[in-house]
């Protein structure tokens, strides 16, 4: 197989001794996680199996998914009337191990080991078929932009080229989608979470209020009554400036870089910070590992934790940024050996708007949506991010986790 235009339609392709790769768990994970698999069709992927079909002049396109058993399309620009074949049968089961920007079978009935697929070996079967993989950030190939034809041809690199780019346009729109979806979730979370804290609000004043006419002193059951009135219009005045400055999805643009390196530029972008306050910032680092992330992003996020951290430690004080790798994980942990976080803090600290009964150690303020926003693009580089106790319960530990 070449991506160089064949003149004899040799072949020159032999076929795998298994069209399982062998990090298809992983593969499999990675394609899962979109969500896509049997959802509707989508305008975006129909058409772009049109174009991919005009631009090879061929009858028919398709954006396939390959799953565990079978190749499942998202969009089907053919005359084949299926939503899926067996995973065995499927020429895209082999391009997805394949190495090639673009896997090209000019004439499958050149190659013996082709005619083993049904779809292959029918009369009016695939003789052309030209696929692209659809590669995730992190390098997992989940299906195809492939085209077909039942006649022979051969391919330009042009054609090649173009076939290649709108498997990446794919791949953009996936990776858009699931942002879009988890965006939406959030919001979701947010307002469940404000109609709960409403809710427990108006039972309290409820209470109270049938309190005022059994216990002396109403003046001051009102007052309290007030007080909750007052929280609750804080509430609702938050949710509608969070309505009106709602954020855009984020989309990492991923470039493979240190992220150690952007860790040590934290460091030394909040050591002043810190020793304004009487406090030490430590940075270790044993893992210098490169990795597909977002560079600015990914220093907002850490410059976020170290920002939070700061503003909870005591004066006089350390603070600690360490960067290593351990179980096949690649961590940044941000601590310090002393905190006014109180373990409850842990839990909530990542919800917009969290309240948190720890008091800042300087003249430092909140708005409540700082580590929110971190936690936000940690997961979407698909990392994971979540705090601890440390030094025996009188510390914190913030850690943001990948796998390597």
């Amino acid at each position: 197989m070449t991506n160089k235009q064949q003149s004899s339609l040799t072949p020159a392709y032999t076929s795998p001794d298994s069209l399982i790769p062998v990090n298809d768990v992983s593969r499999l994970r990675a394609l899962y996680r979109y969500e896509i698999l049997d959802s509707p069709p989508e305008p975006f992927f129909e058409k772009i199996t049109r174009l991919a079909a005009k631009i090879f002049n061929v009858s028919s396109g398709f954006v396939s998914l390959v799953d565990r058993d079978r190749v499942w399309y998202k969009a089907n620009f053919s005359s084949l009337d299926v939503p899926c074949v067996d995973r065995e049968d499927s020429l895209c089961s082999h391009t997805i191990i394949n190495e090639a920007p673009v896997t090209v079978f000019e004439d499958t009935h050149l190659i013996p080991d082709l005619l083993s697929s049904p779809y292959v070996s029918a009369e009016g079967g695939i003789r052309f078929y030209a696929g692209a993989p659809i590669i995730t950030h992190d390098g997992y190939n989940l299906g195809t932009v492939c085209v077909i034809s039942d006649q022979p041809r051969q391919t330009s690199e042009d054609e090649m080229k173009i076939l290649a780019d709108l498997a990446t346009l794919v791949m953009e729109h996936i990776e858009m989608r699931a942002m879009a979806r988890k965006a939406v979730r959030r919001h979701d979370a947010l307002h469940s979470g404000i109609v709960v804290g409403i809710n427990s609000s108006l039972k309290e004043q409820v209470e109270l209020l049938k309190e005022a006419a059994n216990v002396p002193g109403p003046v001051n059951i009102i007052k309290k009554t007030e007080h909750l009135a007052t929280a609750m219009l804080n509430t609702t005045a938050n949710l509608l400036h969070e309505s009106a400055h709602e954020q855009l999805v984020v989309f990492p643009q991923r470039e493979l870089v240190s992220v150690a390196a952007i860790a040590e530029a934290v460091a030394n972008e909040y050591e002043a910070v810190a020793v304004g306050k009487g406090q030490e910032l430590f940075y270790s680092v044993a893992s210098r590992r490169e990795m597909l992330v977002d560079p600015n992003l990914m220093h907002e996020a850490l410059a976020l934790l170290v920002d939070h951290l700061i503003k909870y430690t005591p004066k006089h004080s350390s603070l600690a940024i360490d960067v290593f790798e351990a179980d096949d994980k690649f961590r940044v942990e941000v601590s310090n050996e002393d905190t006014t976080l109180k373990e409850a803090d842990l839990l909530n600290m990542f919800y917009r708007y969290a309240s948190l009964d720890g008091k800042v150690t300087g003249n430092e303020n909140s708005t409540g949506l700082e580590l929110a926003r971190a936690k936000s693009i940690v997961e979407s580089h698909d990392g994971a991010i979540w705090a601890e106790t440390a030094n025996h319960g009188s510390a914190t530990k913030i850690v943001v986790e990948f796998s390597v």
